[in-house]
Formats: C-alpha cells, sequence, structure tokens
C-alpha cells in the first residue's frame, strides 16, 4: 500500500475559495470600522473648532463695555470678531488673526437681542460644515455692561474691553 502525501486539487481549490471568503470579510469589517473612524474624527475636529470658536467669542464679549454689530472691520481702537471667507477672524489694531478654519456656513452669526427686563444679549449661531459633515452651536451671552442696545444681526461685532 502506497501513501500518498499532499493535496488533491479539488481539496486545494475549496480551501482557497474559504480563505477568499474569510480574507473579503476580514477586510469588509476593516474597510467598515475605518469609515467609522473617518467620520467620527471629522465630526469631532468640526465640533472642536466651533466650540473652541463660541468659548473665544463668549469669554471675550462678556465683560465689553461697548459692543455693536458693524458692517465690516475698521482701524478705530475698536476690537472685531468677524466672519470673512468662511472663517471667523479676531482683530485688534494691526492685529488679524483666525479663529477657525474655513468652515463657517452662515452668514449672519451674530445677534444682538433685549429680553423683557431690558437686559441685553448677544446671540452667536455658528454653523460649521466639513466633508459631508455638519454641526450648529447656539449660545447667549448676557452683555453685563453694555445697556440700551437696538436688535440687530449681522457678521460683524465691534467692541470695547474693559481696561485692566
Amino acid at each position: 500500500m502506497k501513501i500518498r502525501k499532499g493535496f488533491t486539487l479539488v481539496e486545494l481549490v475549496i480551501f482557497l475559495a474559504l480563505l477568499g471568503i474569510v480574507l473579503a470579510i476580514i477586510f469588509r469589517v476593516f474597510y467598515v470600522g475605518h469609515n467609522a473612524f473617518a467620520a467620527g474624527s471629522t465630526q469631532f475636529q468640526l465640533q472642536s473648532d466651533l466650540r473652541k470658536a463660541g468659548d473665544f467669542i463668549t469669554d471675550e464679549l462678556r465683560y465689553a463695555e461697548e459692543i455693536d454689530i458693524a458692517d465690516s472691520p475698521d482701524d478705530d481702537g475698536y476690537c472685531y470678531i468677524f466672519l470673512e471667507d468662511s472663517r471667523i477672524k479676531y482683530q485688534y489694531k494691526d492685529d488679524i488673526r483666525d479663529i477657525t478654519d474655513p468652515i463657517i456656513a452662515n452668514d449672519n452669526i451674530f445677534e444682538i437681542k433685549r429680553d423683557s427686563n431690558g437686559r441685553n444679549f448677544l446671540s452667536i449661531n455658528i454653523t460649521g460644515a466639513m466633508q459631508g459633515k455638519s454641526y450648529n452651536i447656539t449660545t447667549e451671552v448676557l452683555l453685563k455692561n453694555v445697556s440700551n442696545l437696538e436688535p440687530e444681526a449681522g457678521k460683524v461685532i465691534k467692541y470695547k474691553k474693559p481696561v485692566s
């Protein structure tokens, strides 16, 4: 009796077919996981950028002594936070810097409001978009040192900081 070692052609074809199925399943799981991670990373980056911008604006304007919605930034000694080229920018004197990347999707992000008690609020509504994802933050800042403002909306805020 002769003992043969090795695989038959049929066994080899079945093995390769099963290996192909297993590899296809592994690749699909990896592909779905990679896409989910990429989408989550994009959403996280977008939310982080918008929250950072919202925190900066809130910190800058909470104790402002003068505030107004302007048509455009000027070089008049005021501070400005404004929307330009889908970016939120900050200007003080000759220094202009970006607060966000070019992700802002809406135009009028600032609105001055007055409640029934006569208190002034600045409503900030920022919508960002990145790689097909969008996110919106809305907040209101009580303007503690400013009174008698007329309600209006725009994309440029002009203000003076208190002297420290």
